[in-house]
């Protein structure tokens, strides 16, 4: 059953790696030597970066229309090539308020094609290998931070002021490639011209509605901070070397292909919420190390912690919208609920850029995104105890 689907398989962990994981996560490890070399604070690097996640909510919104008007192959391999161009010009300026519009549509495009594959695959794959198919295509983004976590460093060393530019343009050449391969790999014949009447106000009064998004809010700001100033915390205030930064990377890279999967053994075994409960608490006890003045080897087990269970959250959160809304209202309220989440994803780096810059410390940032972290992990403890009803 599954080799039947190898190439669909395939194609998604492309998909997903290049428009989430080299597109996206990367960004955090080619931002110290950006911030350096266009000589910009951290609330302006934190801007670029809300510039991106903006572009992903305007994204979000168009995303469902989009994908019922245009067939899944064509539309995932233009959106590709796109957002390859759209990369090699972002490394062509120096002014930030430019690269913040390219940022922004990368994002836009990031959105598009993230829901375009999503949606294609459960339409394509039988129900019973569907998580595994999910699990495939996220893994790409695991497999993305890993690449760019050996690559930029090596580049490093021999380009200075310019090694965040020839990185996102090899990035984005990956991407162009990877964009002309689409329509051989996405051969399956799918009908996905269905389209539902998304209305966010008929959610407004629902108390379900409200749990589930807050819980997504509260990781869109903490999991964004973390994956965008890991890296030049690491460098600011341990001190590590870009090449040894880099290998921290790398490994939170390599710890996230697994954690889709674990977590998702354990929420069928105990439920979604009380796996929420270890999915945050991981999350939060991994931030709060970081807020103190401790050696650099515990970077290494916020790493661990933080990477074993940030994938699992989307997860989980369209698990709970499933077993509260039912199955054919899934796709409707999940996309609501990333809505919030991706409100969150603006928020989270221009407000840690700004608290950086201000305190002069990266320990208030972590602080700020541990509160949110600890509010997802106490949170799911009530919604855990306290039953939902429709």
């Amino acid at each position: 059953m599954i080799k039947s689907f190898s190439k669909l398989f395939l194609a998604s962990f492309l998909i997903i790696l290049s428009c989430m994981g080299l597109a996206r996560f990367a960004f955090g490890m080619i931002l110290p030597n950006m911030q350096s070399d266009l000589n910009i604070s951290t609330t302006v690097a934190g801007l670029i970066g809300s510039a991106n996640f903006a572009g992903y909510f305007i994204g979000i919104i168009f995303a469902s229309k989009i994908y019922s008007h245009f067939k899944t192959a064509p539309l995932i391999s233009l959106s590709l090539f796109l957002q390859g161009l759209s990369m090699i010009l972002m490394a062509s300026f120096d002014n930030y308020f430019i690269i913040c519009i390219l940022y922004f549509l990368i994002g836009f495009l990031a959105a598009i094609l993230n829901v375009a594959i999503i949606v294609y695959l459960s339409h394509a794959v039988p129900e019973k290998i569907r998580g595994k198919a999910l699990g495939i295509a996220v893994s790409g983004n695991g497999v993305a931070i890993i690449f760019s976590g050996f690559l930029v460093p090596y580049l490093e060393q021999f380009y200075q002021a310019d090694s965040w530019r020839i990185s996102w343009i090899i990035f984005s050449l990956i991407i162009i490639a990877i964009s002309f391969s689409i329509k051989y790999l996405l051969t399956y014949d799918v009908d996905h011209t269905s389209k539902s009447d998304v209305k966010f106000h008929s959610y407004i009064k629902n108390k379900n509605f409200w749990k589930i998004g807050s819980l997504y809010f509260f990781f869109g700001i903490s999991y964004v901070v973390y994956v965008t100033f890991f890296v030049s915390a690491a460098i600011d205030k341990w001190s590590l070397s870009s090449q040894v930064s880099g290998i921290f990377w790398s490994t939170f890279g390599f710890i996230c292909i697994f954690g889709g999967f674990l977590f998702g053994i354990i929420a069928d075994k105990y439920g979604t919420f009380k796996t929420l409960i270890l999915v945050f608490g991981f999350q939060a006890f991994s931030i709060f190390i970081l807020i103190f003045d401790t050696p650099s080897f515990v970077l290494f087990i916020s790493v661990f912690f933080f990477a074993i269970s940030v994938w699992s959250v989307p997860t989980m959160i369209t698990m709970l919208c499933t077993e509260f809304f039912g199955l054919k209202k899934t796709a409707q309220v999940f996309s609501l609920v990333t809505l919030l989440f991706a409100v969150g994803q603006i928020i989270g780096p221009i407000a840690a850029g700004y608290i950086h810059d201000t305190y002069k410390s990266y320990d208030y940032v972590f602080l700020m995104t541990f509160v949110l972290s600890f509010l997802g992990f106490a949170s799911s403890i009530i919604f855990s105890y306290k039953k939902i009803t429709i």
